[in-house]
Formats: structure tokens, sequence, C-alpha cells
């Protein structure tokens, strides 16, 4: 084929390129020995336009393909045998069987392997079986890459990598995929330049019917070269589950040692409280850190009882006959795990681990022992390591609940023996992740609730000040100040949240938008409130301003009042940043012990929660210009100060009620009372409701008995009261 183009310079200018052929070489019929189409594109000659370098082509044959005589299928390993019937009779599908083989397939080069190994010339980790075809009759071909990488969504088909290429059939009668194989070489300069070499190469693929602590594959494989002895291949091991668990039993054969052990360390003293059994499974999965050296992982259950899951959806299947009833009843359960962690310590040989475990777990006591296997090498495992771990209580209110070692079972000289590893894991419960979903949504009314109520207590101010206008000048523009900014510090927040998107806080578990369209309705309610409050504002200073006789009277009590506010603020400021420094140091070093990732806070959500705390005394300003102005004007609504005073209240006293009645997460997502919008802790939720509830008494007295109430005296001059004159118009 003859044809041109266009392409771009190194500059990125557009560029006419020469005249092309595309040259494509199709193997007829394409058969074991020749199957890749290869092809070359490159410039014809001299002329207009800019000459571009050949490039090979290079795929593999799709269609047109005639299969030999059938591969024959060997005996499996003594492990293999019992081998589970996915497909019987009519019901052999090509997608099925792709999809079973497309991970990745890891290899052991124990047990005779190395010969093998070395006569095929592989010595990669993983395998790959990829480029899937099937024929009507059963036969199958497949093209299989091999490498040191584990990722098997990058190996859809390779040109750079050790390859073979196979043909063979699905064998009804033994539930195997029997092929046989040839090298893929490079026949040429370029890379894309492969050809097929030699072959007497055996493979068979399976999948295990019976899962032990040392064969947990869904599927497995065999590799071998046919001039060697059969049982000398290299084995191939998946664990990726793809289907269901039809036919699959699982062996328990340390649940005795687990059990001796179990007694050994005392885990069947009783304990206080309800703890899972084997119907609250998810609650038996947990992820983990590692307190001395550092790391984390996650444990989850293979088996419990009969039952298996498959260690992500959690779909239990009934494993034997057994009745599940029984099981019910029992104390300790036969369980298995799956164990993955990362350390960050010394020791090169347990820095990154998968170990299989089993043993028991005692439902009234919720002790868990297990024996667990780790793979040393490719031809070795240690199975000399112990595991304990305690969960919590169901009722637990603590964050951490779970609570183990890892201990080795072998003495202090032997090269495999390690440290005791001390792990710890923080979360929940299937039972509190439920609660806090309710509690979210609870405190997501309880926040709108209480700013609409915000916002129609300063309706009603307005309405009073309208029904008293000599209220208007009698009201601290301090307090009014303080009342707009912490209106205003919320919008400021969600306006900067909008470019810092990586800093806003979101709820993994939350569902149907319901959180969000709440938050949507809370600011807007805000936005009217703090309008609302500026308005109030502004007819308190125009109010003040326009006062004839008592103008200056008026403004020299304001000032004392910032006189002594202001230095009450700074101090309070100062005190309560300390206060909140060594919070968060120890809450740094929780962070720290859970391996928690540090929350970065911005300039503005550092000052909120005092800024909560000023407008938890939004009083203050009001009582202490009532004292020096001894005015008995009623210049608040008791709807305004006391609906105030209570809104600032409930959330101490919610707090209280939700430290003891939930549990308290290492990343809480509170909406309603959150440290990020004021001081929450035992002291402070004692503290400032006794604060707040005595500057409203106080405000309620002066408004009665005049401002001066405490500090009457014979010297003091007689109460002064703004009057309202009247002007005539020229």
């Amino acid at each position: 084929m003859v044809g041109s183009g266009s392409g771009r310079a190194a500059d990125g200018r557009p560029v006419a390129l020469l005249a092309a052929v595309l040259r494509l070489r199709f193997p007829r019929p394409a058969n074991l020995s020749s199957l890749f189409v290869t092809g070359r594109l490159e410039s014809t000659g001299p002329g207009p336009g800019v000459a571009f370098e050949p490039v090979s082509l290079l795929a593999y044959a799709e269609e047109g393909y005639a299969y030999a005589e059938s591969a024959s299928c060997p005996r499996p390993p003594a492990d293999g045998r019992d081998v589970r019937q996915l497909f019987g009779g009519r019901n052999f599908t090509c997608p099925g069987l792709r999809s079973l083989l497309r991970p990745g397939f890891r290899l052991d080069y124990g047990n005779g392997g190395e010969a093998a190994a070395s006569s095929l010339g592989i010595n990669q980790t993983h395998m790959f079986v990829n480029r899937v075809h099937c024929a009507a009759d059963g036969a199958v071909r497949v093209y299989v890459a091999f490498s040191n990488m584990s990722d098997y969504s990058r190996y859809y088909f390779m040109v750079t990598e050790k390859a073979i290429v196979a043909e063979g059939f699905w064998d009804h009668n033994s539930n195997r995929l029997c092929l046989k194989g040839c090298h893929v070489v490079n026949s040429g300069s370029s890379r894309a330049e492969l050809a097929v070499g030699e072959c007497g190469i055996g493979m068979t693929f399976w999948f295990p019917g019976v899962w032990s602590i040392q064969e947990r594959s869904f599927s497995a494989g065999l590799v071998w070269n046919a001039s060697l002895k059969r049982d000398q291949g290299i084995a191939g091991y998946s664990t990726a589950v793809r289907g269901n668990f039809g036919g699959l039993k699982y062996n328990y054969t340390k649940v005795d040692e687990a059990t001796k052990y179990y007694k050994q360390y005392g885990l069947n003293k009783k304990r206080k409280g309800k703890f899972p059994d084997r119907n609250s499974y998810l609650d038996l999965a947990f992820r983990f850190n590692l307190q001395k050296w550092g790391g984390s992982g996650y444990a989850s259950p293979i088996t419990i009882g009969s039952m298996l899951s498959d260690g992500s959806s959690f779909v239990l299947t009934d494993l034997s006959t057994r009745p599940a009833v029984l099981e019910t009843k029992q104390r300790l359960l036969n369980v298995s795990y799956n164990i993955r962690y990362v350390g960050r310590w010394s020791q090169a040989t347990f820095q990154r681990q998968q170990i299989s475990a089993e043993g028991v777990y005692d439902t009234e006591t919720g002790s868990l022992c297990l024996i667990a296997c780790r793979r040393v090498n490719v031809s070795s495992s240690d199975c000399k390591i112990l595991i304990t771990a305690h969960f919590a209580s169901l009722d637990a209110k603590a964050a951490q609940h779970v609570q183990g070692k890892i201990i080795s079972l072998r003495g202090k000289t032997d090269p495999l023996f390690f440290e005791t590893l001390d792990i710890d894991s923080y979360g929940m419960y299937i039972g509190q992740v439920e609660e806090s979903i309710w509690r979210m949504d609870l405190e997501s009314i309880m926040a709108l609730v209480s700013m609409t109520l915000s916002c129609a207590f300063i309706a009603v101010q307005l309405f009073h000040v309208k029904k008293v206008p000599e209220a208007l000048p009698a009201m601290s523009i301090t307090m009014l100040v303080v009342l707009a900014l912490g209106y205003m510090t919320p919008l400021v927040l969600n306006f900067e949240a909008l470019f810092k998107h990586s800093n806003k806080q979101t709820v993994p578990f939350s569902g149907g938008g319901w959180l969000e369209v709440n938050e949507v309705m809370v600011r807007i309610i805000t936005m009217a409130t703090f309008l609302l409050q500026l308005r109030l504002l502004q007819l308190a200073w125009s109010a003040r301003s326009s006062v004839d006789g008592s103008k200056h009277e008026a403004w020299a009590a304001e000032r004392k009042v910032l006189w002594v506010c202001l230095p009450l603020y700074i101090i309070g400021g100062v005190i309560t940043a300390i206060v909140h420094m060594r919070t968060n140091h120890s809450r740094r070093m929780m962070r720290q012990i859970a391996r928690l990732m540090p929350s970065r806070h911005t300039f503005w959500e550092d000052i909120v929660p005092y800024g909560g705390l000023l407008l938890d005394g939004f009083l203050l300003p009001q009582a202490i210009l009532n004292v020096f102005s001894a005015s008995k004007v009623r210049a608040l609504s008791p709807v305004f100060y006391i609906g105030g005073t209570m809104l600032h209240v409930l959330p101490h006293a919610y707090d209280a009620y939700r430290t003891h009645h939930f549990v308290r997460s290492m990343r809480p997502s509170y909406i309603y009372a959150s440290s990020h919008d004021d001081l929450f802790s035992l002291a402070w939720d004692i503290v400032i409701p006794c604060g707040v509830v005595l500057l409203a008494t106080l405000l309620f007295f002066q408004q009665w008995l005049g401002g001066a109430l405490f500090l009457r005296s014979k010297r003091r001059k007689p109460s002064s009261e703004y009057e309202m004159v009247s002007t005539v118009s020229s």
C-alpha cells in the first residue's frame, strides 16, 4: 500500500512527509510456528516532503489459525490433583477461560523447577497468559509473557520480554488446560522482528479445589521442558479471585497448634462485652499499624468456620455440608487469614510481606490466635510465626479496636528469628460506622436548624429595634461587629475552599448527596444571616451617630468597652493558642501512632476555633457597655440574647453526649459542634456553657434593674438613658 501524510518537526511546525509504502506479511495459514503479522512503513524515495525513519510493525494473528494435533496433558503435581470443575460439557466458554487466566502467576522454582528454568531460559518472577483464542471444539492458543513486574494490566502483548506461544485444548475430563509451546525469539535488528523458535515446551493450567495455609491459589499452572522429567517444572500460582467459589474447600492444618498457644497465652480469659462473631465477618477484617518499627498492613479473613470469603466483596459460600447453625453456638471458630503489610524497619528479610495464617477465634473474648507462614524465598517458607490479637467489644467507645502481636517462635540464634512486632488498629466496626452515618445525618439537620434559628433571632431583633427605637443607640457596636465577623468567617473559608480542593474534607461513606445539599443550604442561610447582621450593625451605627445629646457619651462608653474587651481577647487568644498547640501536638502524636497523614490547615482554619470562643461570649461587650452607660434600656430582645445563648450552649452539651455515646474516630467528620468551629473538650464543654449562661443572666438583670446594678455607689451619678429628641424641620 502506498500513501502520503503529514507530521510535525521537532520544533512543532507542521511538515509534509514523503510518500510512504506499507508492506504487511500475513502468515497463510497462521499456525504455531508462524503466527505473527509483520510489516514495515518507509519512505518511497526522493521527492517533495520530509523523509522519516522506517517503522517496523508487529501483530498477533487473530484469524485463520490452523491448530495442529492435540497436546498431551500430563498428571499435575500432587498439590494440583484436587481440581474444581469450572467447565463441564457445553459450559466451556473462551471469555470465561480468558478471565480466569488474566491475572498474573507468581512463579515458584522449587521442587526441581531450577532445572526446567535453566533449560528454558526462564528466570523471571511472574507469568502472564495473554491473547487467549479458542475454537468451537475446545482448542485454545495463547501468548505467554514472563516478567519481573507484577502488574498484569501492562502485559497485554509484549515484544521486549521473554515469551512463549502455545496451543492445545481444554480437557473436560481432568478440568485442565493442556498446551504445547515454542519460544518467541528475535529474528532481526529491530525488537519488533519476532519469530517462533525452538519448541518442546509443555504447559498446563488448572484451578485447585482445596485450599490450605500453604496453598491458596485460585488458579495454578506448570511449565516444563518436554525433554526433561515432567515433575521437574516451573510452578505458577495466582491468588487473584476471578469467578465463584463453587466446589472449593478449605483444609485446616494448624488449628491444633494454634489452640495450644491460645491456652498458653491466656487468650481464653473472660472479658466483658460482646465481640464480633461469625455473622459479623466484616468486623474481623482490619487495617493495622506496627508500633515500634513503623509500617502498616491489612488482615482479611479467608475462611470463618465452614464459610469462605473472597477478601474483597466478602461474599460467603458454604464450603461443607456441616450445618452453619451449629457453628453459631461454638465459642471457638476455625479461621484463616490473609495478611499483607509493609514495614520500614531494618530487617531486610521482613520488609514487605504477604503471609497466610490460620487458627482459632474466641467469640466470647474477642481473642484471635493464628499460626502464620511467610515466604522466605522461592522454595521455602517460615511457618514458625504466632499472631495474637484482641478485638475491642462492639460497644466500646475507644478509637483503638484491635491490639496484638506478631511473634517469632524460633530461637534468637535462628537466622529467621525476628523481634516481636506490636500491632494496633484504629477504626470502627460496621455497626459503629452505621451509627456514625446516622450521627452525621442528625448533625447536618442540627446545623441547618441552628443557622436558621440564628437568622430568625436577628430578624426578631430587627423588629425589636423598630418597636423600641431607643434600643439602637444602646446596642454595643463591638458585639455587633463580633457577630458579623462570626458569620463572615465560614463564608470566607468556603470561598477559600473553592481554590483549595486538596484541603476539602470529604466523607467517604456518605451517600445520596444529602450532606452536600444540606451544606449548600447552610451556606445560603449563613449568607442571609450575615446580611441581616450587617443591616443591624448599620442601623445601630447610624442611630449612635445621630444621637445629639449623648453622642460623645455613647462613643466614650463604647471606647471603654474596647479597652476592656481587647485585652481580654488578646490574653484569651494567647492562652487558647498555647492550649491549642499542646492539644494539636498530642493529636499529631496519636496520628503518628496510627500512621495517618497529617492534616494541613490554612491560617483561617487555625484561628476559627478561637473565633468560636469569642462568639460564645458575644454578650460580653453588651454587658460591659451597660455597666459604663448605666442604661436601663432593653437594648436586646429576650428572644435574641436568650435564643442566641441556647444556640451556643447546645453544641457543647451535644459534644459531651457525643463523646460518651459515639466512637471518636482518628479522622472525625463532625458537621455540628465541630472542632473547626469552636473549642470542644471536657473542660470547654463545662466552662463555656457556664460562662454563656452567666452573661445572659447578667444581661437579664441589667435590662431589668439597670446596667450598674453591681456597681452601685453613693458617688455614682444618677442613671442616664438615651433620650430620643425630636427635631423640627425648618
